[in-house]
Protein backbone atom coordinates (compact mmCIF):
# COMPACT_ATOMS: atom_id res chain seq x y z
CA UNK A 1 0.00 0.00 0.00
CA UNK A 2 1.00 3.70 -0.56
CA UNK A 3 0.91 6.19 1.73
CA UNK A 4 2.74 8.95 4.25
CA UNK A 5 5.99 8.82 6.23
CA UNK A 6 5.17 11.01 9.00
CA UNK A 7 7.54 12.22 11.18
CA UNK A 8 6.94 13.61 14.62
CA UNK A 9 10.25 15.06 15.39
CA UNK A 10 11.13 16.62 12.30
CA UNK A 11 9.15 19.23 9.93
CA UNK A 12 9.45 18.81 6.30
CA UNK A 13 10.57 15.18 6.41
CA UNK A 14 7.25 13.65 5.56
CA UNK A 15 7.41 11.67 2.24
CA UNK A 16 5.58 8.70 0.41
CA UNK A 17 6.40 5.11 1.24
CA UNK A 18 5.11 1.98 -0.52
CA UNK A 19 5.06 -0.90 2.28
CA UNK A 20 3.18 -4.58 2.13
CA UNK A 21 1.14 -3.61 5.24
CA UNK A 22 -1.90 -1.54 5.59
CA UNK A 23 -2.03 1.70 7.25
CA UNK A 24 -1.93 2.90 10.14
CA UNK A 25 -4.77 5.26 9.93
CA UNK A 26 -6.46 7.08 7.46
CA UNK A 27 -6.83 11.03 7.12
CA UNK A 28 -8.38 13.44 5.12
CA UNK A 29 -5.05 13.88 3.53
CA UNK A 30 -4.69 10.35 2.79
CA UNK A 31 -3.17 7.38 4.41
CA UNK A 32 -0.47 7.15 6.97
CA UNK A 33 1.71 4.16 6.50
CA UNK A 34 4.54 5.02 9.30
CA UNK A 35 4.84 7.34 11.88
CA UNK A 36 8.72 8.12 13.01
CA UNK A 37 10.03 10.03 16.21
CA UNK A 38 13.68 10.14 17.91
CA UNK A 39 13.51 8.66 21.59
CA UNK A 40 15.71 10.35 23.65
CA UNK A 41 15.23 7.23 25.99
CA UNK A 42 16.33 4.35 24.17
CA UNK A 43 18.45 6.93 21.65
CA UNK A 44 17.23 5.63 18.67
CA UNK A 45 14.72 6.43 15.90
CA UNK A 46 11.47 4.61 15.90
CA UNK A 47 9.22 3.53 12.91
CA UNK A 48 5.98 2.82 14.02
CA UNK A 49 3.78 0.64 11.42
CA UNK A 50 0.49 -1.80 12.17
CA UNK A 51 2.73 -4.87 11.46
CA UNK A 52 6.05 -6.38 10.85
CA UNK A 53 7.92 -6.66 7.38
CA UNK A 54 11.49 -6.92 6.04
CA UNK A 55 13.13 -3.55 5.22
CA UNK A 56 16.32 -2.09 5.93
CA UNK A 57 16.91 0.20 7.88
CA UNK A 58 19.49 3.15 8.99
CA UNK A 59 21.90 2.33 12.25
CA UNK A 60 19.88 3.47 15.12
CA UNK A 61 16.33 2.86 13.66
CA UNK A 62 14.26 0.16 14.68
CA UNK A 63 10.48 -0.93 13.94
CA UNK A 64 8.00 -1.41 16.10
CA UNK A 65 3.97 -2.21 15.33
CA UNK A 66 0.79 -1.33 17.11
CA UNK A 67 0.93 -4.89 18.64
CA UNK A 68 4.23 -4.23 19.91
CA UNK A 69 2.81 -1.57 21.70
CA UNK A 70 1.26 -4.17 24.20
CA UNK A 71 3.85 -6.29 25.01
CA UNK A 72 6.09 -2.66 25.32
CA UNK A 73 3.39 -1.26 28.33
CA UNK A 74 3.95 -4.49 30.43
CA UNK A 75 7.74 -4.85 30.59
CA UNK A 76 7.83 -0.66 31.43
CA UNK A 77 5.14 -1.48 33.53
CA UNK A 78 7.23 -4.62 35.44
CA UNK A 79 11.21 -2.89 34.70
CA UNK A 80 10.62 0.31 33.90
CA UNK A 81 13.05 2.27 31.27
CA UNK A 82 15.82 -0.33 31.42
CA UNK A 83 12.89 -2.85 30.32
CA UNK A 84 12.21 -0.46 27.55
CA UNK A 85 15.92 -0.39 26.31
CA UNK A 86 15.87 -4.45 26.29
CA UNK A 87 13.20 -4.75 24.46
CA UNK A 88 14.30 -1.94 21.73
CA UNK A 89 17.49 -4.21 21.79
CA UNK A 90 15.09 -7.41 20.95
CA UNK A 91 13.60 -5.54 18.46
CA UNK A 92 16.88 -5.16 16.22
CA UNK A 93 17.51 -8.14 17.00
CA UNK A 94 14.67 -9.44 15.32
CA UNK A 95 15.63 -7.15 12.29
CA UNK A 96 19.10 -8.64 12.16
CA UNK A 97 19.05 -8.25 8.20
CA UNK A 98 18.83 -4.99 8.62
CA UNK A 99 21.17 -4.15 11.61
CA UNK A 100 23.96 -1.89 10.66
CA UNK A 101 23.18 -1.35 7.28
CA UNK A 102 23.19 2.93 6.51
CA UNK A 103 20.41 2.41 4.09
CA UNK A 104 17.46 4.55 3.22
CA UNK A 105 14.23 4.10 5.81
Amino acid sequence: MRGLSVNLSMTGRDFVVDFPVPPLFRTRVGEVMELVFWSPVVARWIHGVSEHFERHLPRDHVQVTVGDLTWLRGVVGRRGLEGLRDCISDLEEFQAPSKGTDGPA
